[in-house]
């Protein structure tokens, strides 16, 4: 029973930085999309929201990596 809890915290921390990875990611492309085309600029706001969500996704793993490793 001890060895499924272990699985299952390892899936759901699998499963947080996949999504902490993912979503910033896909909000700052949609979003750039979007006023790009309200705005008419082209690409700049695709460009400019996609680094700002790549950051993003670095600085959610970098959270994660020092909370779970702290908990140890």
């Amino acid at each position: 029973m001890k060895e499924d809890m272990g699985i299952f915290k390892t899936l759901a921390l699998i499963t947080q930085l996949g999504l902490s990875m993912a979503l910033p990611i896909i909000i700052g492309v949609v979003a750039g999309k979007y006023l790009d085309e309200r705005l008419g600029t082209g690409y700049v706001l695709l460009i400019v929201f996609s680094i700002i969500g790549v950051l993003a996704s670095f600085r959610n793993l970098y959270h994660l990596a020092y909370k779970s490793t702290r908990k140890k």
